[in-house]
């Protein structure tokens, strides 16, 4: 391990972590929401995951519209994004896309990371080349390329060096405009870092503003019809329709743009609402089935068994038991 890495680690070591819990702070469109500071709109959290065994798998999979990053600092993990899948150790930097449906399948008890948050108007509030540039890493990462920069990458040193700089103005007091303007500073430094490490050189251009601020409004619009209509025999065309696209536009603007296709989160949707009222209702599996958009009662209990690996009445009599 690198001398930066060891540093870094040591340091946040050091400083107060919180428990951070998934329950209750994902919606039904599978989005999870934050309230960032209004005069520094940054959040540093030093996370651990106490009840880390009911946050993992795909049934805890989801999607935020802000970006993100993260240092794992102990123990293993596996993380999914899109069709991205990979194992994570100590010291690796993960790189979290926008509107991209993702999460950990699987983490090891005694894991702990730095987590980084920030929405686009912190680094590109005018949408230059310039503060665009900064985003490299999300906006220029070749497709083929998983959104990790591992410890032991040439460029670790620097970005870790350049991570325990903007920990430690995070975990200082910050007091005056001059030193928000600082931790501004310190933020473009780790992600110029990030862009080094992940983006192509290719020239490839980055959405305009009006285009980004189009596909987040078709994005939501598509989800919101499926958190309202999913119940009922719901189409991709009517969807599609209602995110103002054509089905084949949609069909790939939905692939691209969260990492799934349409069809399986669809299908994920309304077996995790089946699971919901299997565990908090007395109804019947079959009126169950009708209530979430399934065909029949069978169409329901393959779909559920694919997820959950057990037939509908024998994950409610568990549930109970437990």
């Amino acid at each position: 391990m690198h001398a930066a890495t060891q540093e870094l680690i040591s340091f946040l070591a050091q400083q107060q972590s919180e428990e951070f819990d998934l329950t209750g702070r994902v919606d039904g469109r599978r989005y999870l929401g934050r309230q960032f500071p209004g005069g520094m709109p940054l959040i540093l959290s030093l996370q651990r995951y106490p009840a880390y065994q009911h946050m993992v798998g795909e049934n805890w999979l989801h999607w935020h519209d802000y970006f993100e990053f993260f240092l794992a600092l102990s123990s293993q993990g596996d993380f999914c994004a899109g069709n991205d899948r990979f194992l994570f150790e100590p010291g690796d930097v993960v790189v979290v896309d926008p509107l991209k449906i993702h999460g950990v399948m699987r983490m090891e008890a005694s894991h702990s990371a730095l987590v980084i948050l920030f929405p686009r108007h912190l680094v590109a509030p005018t949408e230059t080349a310039v503060d665009v540039a900064f985003l490299g890493a999300w906006e220029h990462r070749p497709a083929a390329a998983p959104p990790v920069v591992r410890a032991d990458h040439e460029t670790a040193p620097a970005l870790h060096a350049a991570l325990l700089d903007l920990a430690r103005g995070w975990f200082s007091p910050v007091n005056g405009e001059s030193d928000l303007s600082a931790l501004k500073l310190r933020l473009l430094a780790v992600l110029l870092c990030l862009r080094t490490s992940l983006a192509s050189t290719d020239g490839l251009k980055p959405h305009s503003d009006s285009d980004r601020a189009l596909r987040e409004a078709r994005l939501r619009r598509a989800l919101d019809y499926v958190s309202l209509h999913g119940h009922e025999a719901v189409s991709q065309p009517q969807v599609a329709k209602a995110a103002g696209m054509s089905t084949s536009r949609f069909r790939a603007f939905f692939k691209a743009t969260t990492g799934w296709g349409f069809a399986r989160y669809l299908r994920e949707q309304r077996v995790e609402r089946a699971a919901q009222l299997l565990r908090e209702s007395s109804e019947s599996v079959a009126s169950i089935a009708h209530r979430t958009g399934f065909a029949d009662q069978s169409h329901l209990c393959r779909c559920f068994r694919d997820k959950h690996g057990v037939a509908p009445k024998d994950y409610r009599r568990t549930h109970r038991e437990h």
